[in-house]
């Protein structure tokens, strides 16, 4: 394995031989990959685009944003990657809010196009030129992305991360990935989340192709696993559930599936290994590139409800307040644009996840709630995954949503948005089921009964929303 050397990321830009893409069923080679990269990125030069420039780029998970992506990089420009979901009113919201001067596209947006205060490129216009004379070469401590966290908790914050935290995040992360070169990653998380993104740089560094969907639905996901075979799989909770409902059998090639994004029960990570998914449930963020710790299935036998242990590189300290703070090369840089959130979150070199939890004797990671999600009511702390969790026990519950709201008695009262399966379930009832299961002041005081919960693309709870549907 190369230690943390830039070059790895172009190491087989030469390979005709190898694959690098398979996107609707059509092969890719390394060699024609970074080739037509070079000629974009000489296109791309052209429009006005140089060295340090950050471009957003809303074009659909294909062969095309990889492209982009590599082609920006010879630059010396930095790509940022768009949710494609987002509403325009959305999108204009985030390029207005950094003031950005180009956004690189493959569709059209009117309402963008006659507001926002940018160059607008289409790709499909963009003419390839024969060579990038002197393309950039990119070091260690340049920036190489800015990946938008999903705002699940308030506004999306712009995390930029370099060409050395995507690779220790990389090298760190491989001692249960075990890559090898012509593995083959299924791209089944979208490339605008770090874990999607991650897996672009990850097959990049080791010679492996990427397989893409047609869509990330679950029909398509089955469908891309039964013909191509991956040896890599990386899913949140939602999708790994919903391939396990239509019984898919991930084939014999597998090596490891990461399971992350969220709350993840130990009842699914043994079903999953059942079905020879090989799963590891792991922990990590956009600010750290990705997974830092993981624990395979048979581990969670032994230490229930962990996130495992950190990768070699990383150092994790639980601090007086049990808030969680992380220590590695694999941490982002900066905020885009917002040096007080940056001072908040990396304080001498540690970065403040905001998570709660604590490590065990044997060194195995916990993670308990979310610090800004903790309910103080008559001065007794709530933590809201524990009543989640129990609510999600019960028969007649399918999703639940548990937050603060401002009461003049309590300070703070227990209040849950319910998704249920019986119609007939009632405020009253809930409250008699869970006076067996909680104590008095971690009873919701009020229910809010829906026929769905906002959800982020990537399955986590809008809890903002959610708190506007009372």
């Amino acid at each position: 394995m190369n230690s943390k050397n830039i070059k790895t990321f172009f190491s087989f830009s030469n390979r005709k031989d190898l694959s690098a893409v398979l996107d609707n069923e059509v092969s890719t080679s390394y060699y024609d990959l970074f080739n037509k990269a070079a000629q974009l990125s000489a296109g791309i030069k052209q429009e006005g685009i140089k060295e340090k420039d950050y471009i957003p780029l809303l074009i659909a998970d294909n062969l095309k944003l990889i492209e982009t992506t590599i082609s920006l990089w010879m630059l010396g420009a930095i790509p940022v990657p768009l949710n494609t979901k987002l509403l325009e009113e959305e999108i204009f919201s985030i390029l207005d809010d950094q003031e950005f001067n180009y956004l690189i596209t493959d569709r059209n947006f009117s309402m963008i196009k006659q507001r926002a205060n940018l160059n607008f490129i289409f790709i499909e216009n963009i003419k390839p030129e024969s060579e990038l004379i002197n393309p950039v070469s990119p070091s260690l401590n340049d920036e190489a992305v800015v990946i938008f966290t999903s705002g699940s908790t308030g506004r999306p914050k712009g995390v930029v991360h370099t060409f050395l935290s995507l690779i220790s995040s990389i090298e760190n992360g491989n001692d249960i990935l075990g890559h090898k070169e012509k593995d083959r990653w299924l791209a089944s998380l979208p490339f605008y989340h770090i874990g999607g993104f991650q897996i672009i740089c990850r097959s990049l560094y080791f010679g492996c192709t990427i397989i893409i969907p047609e869509t990330l639905q679950t029909n398509h996901l089955a469908d891309a696993i039964i013909k191509n075979n991956p040896s890599h799989i990386s899913v949140v909770s939602t999708q790994l559930e919903r391939l396990l409902y239509q019984n898919i059998n991930p084939g014999k090639n597998l090596k490891v599936s990461l399971i992350g994004g969220g709350f993840i029960s130990d009842d699914l990570m043994f079903e999953a290994d059942r079905f020879g998914w090989k799963p590891f449930r792991v922990y990590g963020s956009s600010e750290t590139a990705s997974m830092i710790t993981a624990i395979p299935a048979d581990n969670i036998k032994l230490k229930p409800e962990s996130v495992g242990k950190p990768f070699r590189n990383v150092e994790i300290k639980v601090s007086e307040e049990s808030e969680i703070v992380i220590k590695s090369s694999s941490l982002f840089k900066k905020y885009l644009n917002d040096e007080k959130e940056t001072s908040l979150r990396l304080i001498d070199n540690f970065y403040h996840t905001g998570d709660l939890g604590f490590i065990d004797a044997d060194g195995y990671l916990f993670i308990e709630a979310r610090r800004n999600d903790l309910i103080v009511t008559g001065g007794e702390n709530v933590n809201p995954i524990e009543v989640e969790k129990v609510l999600a026990e019960l028969p007649f519950i399918s999703e639940a949503c548990v937050f603060p709201k401002q009461s003049k008695t309590w300070g703070q009262i227990v209040a849950a948005a319910i998704v249920s399966r019986d119609k007939s379930v009632n405020e009253k009832t809930l409250k008699e089921v869970l006076k067996q299961k909680l104590a008095g002041f971690k009873i919701p005081k009020q229910f809010l009964f829906v026929d769905e919960l906002p959800k982020t693309p990537l399955g986590k709870l809008e809890r903002e929303k959610i708190r506007k549907m009372f």
